[in-house]
């Protein structure tokens, strides 16, 4: 029976049409746990960076030297004196202006300090005579303008009030106080220099005339005579041609001359005391 069983089994598989059954697929054996690869992470983790030395602190920088300092803030400022120097056509006409005016002058050499840069007078002129027949003793350093100035206030208006006082002297002499120096201004500590560090100003300390009468600048305030009327009139047409004029009163630096100068200041302001 069993071999009919297995007969048939034959005829069966071999009938055409029938595909051969196909084999079940014999299991591999099982590997190792150990051998098989660790499960790959859904992103790779980044190579580690290689260790670094750390860098020192960068050392803090050390202020620029004077110098240094001096090119980054560009040249320093001209001296005050080099400001006030006048332009070539400037310093001829007034040349010729004083000379038109009978002026007694001669051209001087630069006037430099060595100790103060700011003084100084870079194109002076020395001035003897600001008008014909009045003489400043010993001359005066002084810049050109100041000088044209002084000749003009002297022509217009001193001259003419001499000729009030008695006996009508001539008026022949200007007796200067101080003239170019290289000072502070009086009455500040030192902070401004004075117009006669730079040539723009002029003291006087008399008037001196041709029968020999001195009248010397000193407080006169209501002395009643012509003598204080001609002091008055002088100081206060000196405001019409000078930007400063100090005198007595004014403060006690002043009680015995009379300041003049050109210091131009804004709005053409005028300091007259």
């Amino acid at each position: 029976m069993r071999g009919l069983l297995a007969g048939l089994t034959v005829l069966l598989t071999a009938l055409p049409g029938q595909a051969p059954a196909e084999e079940a697929p014999v299991p591999r054996p099982g590997r190792p746990a150990e051998d098989r690869p660790a499960p790959r992470p859904d992103h790779e983790a980044a190579p580690a960076e290689p260790a670094t030395t750390a860098e020192p602190a960068p050392r803090p920088q050390e202020p620029p030297a004077e110098d240094e300092q001096s090119e980054r803030a560009g040249p320093p400022a001209p001296p005050i004196r080099a400001t006030l120097r006048e332009s070539d056509f400037a310093y001829s006409a007034c040349l010729l202006e004083l000379t038109l005016l009978g002026a007694d002058f001669s051209e001087a050499p630069p006037i430099l300090d060595p100790e103060q840069r700011d003084c100084g007078i870079d194109r002076p002129i020395l001035l003897r005579q600001p008008l014909p027949g009045i003489e400043i003793p010993g001359g005066a350093p002084m810049r050109c303008d100041m000088a044209r100035h002084l000749a003009h206030w002297l022509r217009d208006f001193v001259r003419p009030a001499a000729a009030m006082l008695p006996g009508q002297p001539r008026l022949v002499a200007l007796e200067p106080g101080s003239t170019y120096q290289c000072r502070p201004t009086v009455g500040n500590a030192g902070e401004t220099l004075s117009e006669h560090a730079f040539g723009n100003a002029f003291d006087i300390a008399a008037f001196r005339f041709e029968d020999g009468t001195r009248l010397a600048v000193e407080p006169r305030q209501d002395s009643g005579d012509l003598q204080e009327a001609f002091q008055r009139a002088v100081r206060g047409t000196a405001c019409l041609h000078f930007t400063t004029v100090l005198g007595p009163g004014a403060n006690a630096a002043h009680d015995n001359h009379l300041h003049l100068d050109i210091k131009a200041r804004r709005g053409g302001f005028r300091l007259c005391q």
